[in-house]
């Protein structure tokens, strides 16, 4: 009768160390995968805002062009002011705001967060408790004599790199 061989020697250490290395190497490029996702997934939060925040500063053009035409013996586009760059926000007329550019103060948002405006975004700092967002919104009016052509642009920052998000509209006295 032969005898069997009892063959109990187990796993060397050199197959232990290559089967760690390539769980090591998955799991690294699994965690890449995730970090790249929350990071894409941050950029299209801020993409998402700042496109509903450029179709609001639109918005609210409109609704002053739209403000002349209901009020007696005002000219179409009265109070849109002609070239330059503004800062508008939920107030309308009130808070139409020459400003020198993207950087200047003015045209920063901050999110209101007393009764009954919670959320509204707007472009004063002085009313207390605003908490200040990373978004600005710039308004730019061409008169083109038979229309106006109005840019807005939201421009944000994420670490050291610049984002604008831009919408545009042309508005016509078609009344």
């Amino acid at each position: 009768m032969a005898r069997l061989k009892n063959n109990n020697r187990g796993f060397s250490i050199l197959e232990v160390i290559v089967a760690i290395l390539i769980i090591v190497i998955g799991m690294i490029g699994v965690m890449s995968l995730v970090i790249q996702n929350i990071n894409a997934q941050y950029i299209n939060k801020n993409v998402l805002i700042a496109s509903g925040l450029a179709q609001e500063g639109l918005e609210l053009v409109r609704n002053v062009r739209d403000l002349n035409w209901l009020t007696s013996g005002k000219v179409w586009d009265d109070n849109i002011v002609g070239d330059g760059t503004y800062a508008i926000d939920y107030r309308g007329r009130s808070s139409i705001t020459n400003i020198a550019g993207a950087d200047d103060a003015a045209a920063r948002l901050y999110i209101k967060s007393a009764e009954p405006y919670i959320g509204l975004y707007t472009h004063d700092a002085s009313d207390g408790g605003n908490a200040p967002t990373n978004f600005y919104r710039l308004i730019t009016v061409v008169d083109n004599t038979n229309y106006l052509d109005v840019e807005c642009t939201i421009r944000w920052k994420e670490g050291s790199q610049n984002h604008d998000y831009k919408a545009e509209t042309y508005l016509y006295n078609w009344r």
